[in-house]
């Protein structure tokens, strides 16, 4: 009834992403960013998702200019996206400083602790780390199977690493 509203176009994006369309989600959060790239909402979205879900430089430095404007915002979805970015992108102190408080603020949120977990084990804090990992595994409702992929696997490393890497 109204093709052209905003609201309803973000909504729809919320929709395609939920329902697995990424891909479909990230097009209609990159119409909308064209449009109006001040809506801070659509361009965390825009760059969690790039983030997220795309592995090629081009996204990550895509989502990174995207979600420049999120640091310093004190909204856990936000420290979160731009934690995880600075994390992909090598910045790993920078990231803890975002990451930290996104998992405090959203503590039921399985990856933002995810993310969190990540940066712990990749600055030696491998028991830190370990504890969020398991207590995602262990969430209900279970994480979605990509995650839990992701975080069994990394699991599965951080316990055959040598204790000595622990700070």
């Amino acid at each position: 009834a109204i093709p052209a509203s905003r609201t309803m176009r973000w909504m729809r994006a919320g929709d395609l992403e939920r329902g697995g369309d990424v891909d479909g989600a990230i097009a209609l959060y990159e119409v909308l960013y064209t449009e109006d790239s001040n809506w801070l909402i659509v361009a965390n979205n825009l760059a969690s998702l790039l983030a997220n879900h795309r592995t090629d430089a081009e996204s990550l430095d895509r989502a990174y200019v995207i979600a420049r404007r999120l640091r310093g915002l004190e909204v856990p979805a936000f420290q979160d996206t731009y934690g995880w970015i600075a994390f992909r992108r090598g910045n790993v102190d920078e990231a803890l400083t975002y990451l930290e408080p996104a998992a405090a603020g959203l503590p039921g949120d399985q990856s933002v602790q995810y993310h969190l977990a990540m940066a712990y084990g990749a600055t030696g804090r491998r028991d830190e780390a370990l504890v969020l990992l398991r207590r995602v595994a262990e969430a209900n409702p279970a994480p979605p199977p990509a995650l839990l992929a992701a975080v069994e696997a990394e699991i599965a490393r951080l316990e055959s690493a040598p204790a000595a890497q622990d700070n």
